[in-house]
């Protein structure tokens, strides 16, 4: 059997990965789809909006974008930012970043670009065999699937009735252009509905922003530090015994959510996503975005919430989410998209060898530090530096903690949501374990 192994993707979690391989000298080959690396941070800004190219298309970036997650926080443990990036980065910064990354471990002679994965299976007698889509068929021992499959497919809000005006998904969002004087309703609440909701209300006639279930909103800065960097002594603490520091935080800064209009979160602090955003409540709170309830029906221009108001509206901006897709694997081994599959330590199927997967996790905050973690280790675990436990362990692990998880968050966004700083514990302990 061959020793190569196969990456899929060179985006933040494909590149963590092909690092990996790198300095443990395992052989490998990167497959990426797009021109360059960078996954859903590469967003090519000068064509134009109706002449965009593959990459572009298949981007969930758009002009304005800046992380929503400070640069201390989302940057590789092995590889710092540079000093000069700003403290929140534009994401053509963080694309830099990852250029620099990739160049920094000597990762672009490993990976072919413009190259798509068309299907990969068990091979009969062992390993994976890999088709590429000028259907070539490659062997590799083992598959790392690190393509971005949880934005893989956008999914929109329902609502009875037709709706006659321009409907998009913010997959497909690429500015405010061409909304300038227009009745817009964006759909969601979470860091992208916030981000596009407030650019879109400088230029628009009306903003709606319709929200089904209620989010804690912080601010990204306070004061004068990222509020996402936490001090040593926080890092060491469960999300349970920070939560009456940050509850304390949010009364002090933006008090009750209902003051503003939005629905009250259903769960605790910790329990589901904070909301990074420095803008929307004050785009709140001067008139420029009005909150609502869902959208019920629609008939033409006109919209009734769950309120019973009506609206009359141009656009529609679905901001409600994306299901797990890998369209390249056998439902068997990734499900139906709206769960994740069952994974070990949210990495490896038992059921399934040589296969794993990097970076298929919703982290509270950031995901490259946790896709290095795990690269790390799934790096490990090829060169038989550890083993996995067997079978039957895992899937006990696999109950265990998605029991934990169904009790612990109100929304774990299909079993992937974890607190970063644990999770970081978790592969530093699997990484020793030798059992």
């Amino acid at each position: 059997m061959t020793e190569r192994v196969c990456v899929i993707g060179a985006g933040s979690a494909g590149i963590a990965m092909a690092r990996a391989l790198v300095l443990r000298d395992i052989p490998f080959d990167c497959y990426e789809r797009g021109s360059a690396i960078g996954g859903l941070w590469r967003y090519p800004t000068d064509p134009p909006a109706d002449d965009r190219d593959a990459d572009d298309a298949r981007s969930c970036a758009y002009p304005s974008l800046h992380a929503n997650t400070s640069k201390t926080v989302m940057q590789y443990p092995s590889f710092p930012m540079p000093d000069d990036c700003p403290d929140y980065p534009h994401h053509t910064q963080v694309a830099r970043y990852l250029d620099a990354y990739a160049d920094r471990f000597g990762l672009r002679e490993h990976i072919r670009f413009d190259t798509e994965v068309t299907r990969a299976a068990p091979a009969p007698g062992g390993g994976w065999n890999v088709t590429l889509g000028d259907c070539s068929v490659h062997h590799y021992r083992a598959v790392l699937v690190a393509s971005g499959g949880r934005h893989g497919e956008p999914v929109y809000g329902c609502f009875d009735g037709e709706f006659t005006g321009e409907q998009l998904h913010s997959m497909d969002y690429r500015g405010p252009a061409g909304l300038e004087g227009k009745r817009v309703v964006v759909l969601g609440l979470g860091a992208t509905a916030a981000d596009i909701a407030t650019e879109i209300s400088r230029v628009a006639e009306t903003t709606s922003l319709s929200v089904r279930t209620g989010h804690y909103v912080v601010p990204k800065i306070l004061e004068g530090r990222p509020i996402d960097r936490l001090s040593p002594l926080m890092k060491k603490l469960s999300v349970e015994q920070r939560r009456p520091l940050v509850k304390l935080m949010l009364k002090l800064v933006h008090g009750d959510m209902t003051q503003y209009g939005l629905p009250a979160p259903p769960y605790q602090v910790g329990q589901g996503p904070l909301v990074a955003s420095s803008e929307l409540l004050p785009a709140i709170v001067h008139g420029r975005i009005t909150p609502r309830p869902v959208i019920v029906a629609a008939e033409d221009r006109k919209l009734r919430f769950a309120d019973g108001q009506t609206v009359e509206a141009d656009a529609i901006v679905h901001c409600t989410g994306y299901r797990i897709s890998y369209p390249f694997l056998d439902r068997e081994h990734v499900g139906d998209g709206d769960d994740a599959p069952p994974l070990y330590h949210q990495v490896v199927p038992p059921q399934t060898e040589g296969l794993y997967f990097i970076g298929l996790l919703h982290s509270m905050t950031a995901l490259m530090p946790l896709a290095e973690a795990q690269s790390d280790w799934v790096g490990d675990l090829l060169t038989g530096a550890v083993r996995l436990p067997p079978r039957e362990q895992m899937w006990a692990r696999i109950r265990h903690a998605r029991r934990r998880q169904d009790k612990r968050f109100y929304d774990s966004s299909g079993h992937l949501l974890v607190d970063p700083q644990e999770y970081e514990r978790l592969m530093t302990a699997e990484r020793a374990r030798k059992d």
